[in-house]
């Protein structure tokens, strides 16, 4: 399928999850095994451009599956200013500290079964998308080294992500495994799972412990998944800047020996390394000899100002970073554009005119805003007071988050008609869409 025909492919995913079969990407194009992916999914890098087993031009176009595996506050349902304090870590070990780890698995286990199921899948799929974004963090995968770093990277639990990657693949989609927190935190904010107060108190880069064991742990999701097609990628380190700082080759040293952990298992996955936030922030690959690798950038260009200026910001990012002659296939990792309709639809143009893989930010998310497809509209009560709910309460709560539940809404846009009053225009989903089929 070159340059995957959205169009038919579209068509033919909508069809198949209609009919309730699980379709891989191939079957668009005429494969036969519609369970998995096929081994000639695998995607590898060739100079500017992605390519699967039959030589086709695969461009990677899809959603964030954000908070998830490491909650946000603002986005995913928790109180802000209370006890305890706004990150994954602190959030685990006060269940942790109230109920006890076993039931602090149960917790998240329920709390991913809600924000997050076999339906959202078959969502993403009918929008059109072949590929989700999947954050995560060292806790998700080595649950000991939540409450002490000594117990740390002696024993992987790898079931979230096994099962994120099989049911994605059963819709036909590719999965970027995202590492949004590294041991210690890479960058000392919230969705690296462990808030640290300044830039200076962030050690990571200097710290042997803590890279080590990030080294480790990515040599060990490689050799699971060195054999899976229908994982995309590995993305190293989310936004590496410490507190939203610039990356610098002490950041590239630190890139080079985690790329270097996951090529001694595996050489045939493409390595993603992010760059906060320009092109002048990421090396040319030769300086390092990274190979089947992809550059990704995140931009947010601010939702205050008007279509001319979000449209010349996003020019301008993207014609810096393209001139730097890279030779690797670029990558929007993260992105939205806020409440403003015209603003996605040019920017979805602009990243597709320009041949640029994408992800924006995000599937679902918290309030009434377009940073999610799928808004959960619950008030300030509906959110988990983890000092103080009960048990079951958290467990009740949780079942607002629910796509289908009674409390979640598609984002819609409005504009003025000529009375110069808003009306519905559309959905972000129908936006989604309407860019696939169009590219």
């Amino acid at each position: 399928m070159k340059k995957f025909r959205y169009k038919a492919a579209v068509a033919a995913l909508t069809l198949a999850v209609a009919a309730g079969m699980c379709v891989p990407l191939s079957a668009c194009d005429g494969g036969v095994d519609w369970g998995q992916f096929l081994e000639t999914d695998f995607l590898t890098v060739e100079g500017s451009l992605v390519k699967n087993g039959n030589d086709e031009t695969v461009q990677l176009r899809g959603v964030n599956a954000g908070g998830l595996l490491v909650t946000e506050h603002w986005m995913t349902g928790f109180l802000y200013g209370k006890t305890p304090s706004n990150d994954y870590r602190s959030l685990t070990q006060t269940f942790i500290q109230r109920f006890g780890e076993k039931k602090t698995k149960k917790l998240w286990t329920e709390y991913r079964a809600n924000w997050w199921t076999e339906n959202d899948f078959k969502y993403c799929a009918e929008m059109g998308f072949n590929v989700i974004r999947l954050p995560f963090t060292y806790m998700n995968l080595d649950f000991a080294a939540v409450t002490d770093y000594a117990n740390a990277g002696k024993q992987y639990d790898f079931t979230v992500l096994d099962d994120f990657v099989e049911t994605a693949a059963k819709y036909g989609m590719y999965t970027i495994l995202d590492m949004h927190g590294a041991y210690g935190s890479q960058n000392g904010q919230d969705h690296s799972g462990q808030i640290i107060a300044t830039a200076e108190e962030v050690d990571f880069y200097t710290n042997e412990r803590m890279i080590s064991l990030t080294c480790d742990l990515w040599k060990a999701i490689a050799e699971r998944y060195k054999d899976h097609p229908a994982v995309a990628g590995y993305d190293i380190l989310n936004e590496p800047g410490e507190k939203a700082g610039t990356t610098s080759k002490r950041h590239w040293d630190i890139y080079d020996r985690i790329y270097k952990s996951i090529r001694s298992v595996d050489e045939r996955h493409i390595v993603i390394f992010e760059s906060c936030w320009d092109g002048k922030n990421l090396p040319h690959p030769s300086e390092y000899g990274w190979e089947n690798c992809m550059y990704s950038f995140h931009h947010y260009a601010g939702d205050k100002i008007d279509v001319n200026t979000h449209m010349a910001s996003w020019q301008n990012k993207m014609t810096d970073i393209e001139s730097r002659n890279f030779g690797v296939p670029l990558q929007m990792g993260e992105f939205t554009c806020y409440t403003n309709a015209e603003k996605w639809e040019k920017t979805l143009t602009l990243l597709n005119e320009h041949n640029w893989h994408w992800a924006s930010w995000t599937y679902k998310i918290w309030g009434n805003n377009a940073w999610g497809v799928m808004n959960i509209r619950g008030s300030n009560d509906d959110k988990v007071n983890a000092a103080e709910d009960t048990y079951e309460t958290i467990l009740k709560k949780f079942k607002i988050l629910l796509t289908d539940g009674s409390y979640t809404q598609n984002y819609t846009f409005t504009k003025k008609n000529e009375s110069g009053e808003n009306e519905v225009y559309k959905t972000l989903e129908e936006i989604y869409k309407e860019s696939l089929l169009s590219s």
